[in-house]
């Protein structure tokens, strides 16, 4: 059974390769491009505002990345009695 399964997996492993991931995209461009033929204003409204989103999360993301918070300790001018 283990070697069903490592064979299994092997096989599996073997599949997913660069040219997967030019297909995963190829699911999500042909959507759009047919919707693009019968809506191209809505389409196009939608491209951009996705794109400036994600825009939008990436420089966030960079920004925290490179930039991170420092705390500062409280100053008080409050002191205990002696």
């Amino acid at each position: 059974m283990g070697e069903f399964l490592r064979g299994q997996w092997k096989d599996l492993r073997d599949v997913l390769d660069h040219y997967s991931i030019m297909y995963m995209e190829g699911l999500l461009v042909v959507p759009v491009v047919m919707a693009a033929l019968f809506y191209p204003l809505a389409v196009l409204m939608g491209v951009v505002v996705v794109l400036l989103l994600s825009l939008a999360a990436f420089e966030t993301f960079e920004w925290f990345r490179y930039h991170p918070r420092r705390r500062h300790k409280h100053v008080s001018s409050f002191r205990y009695p002696l």
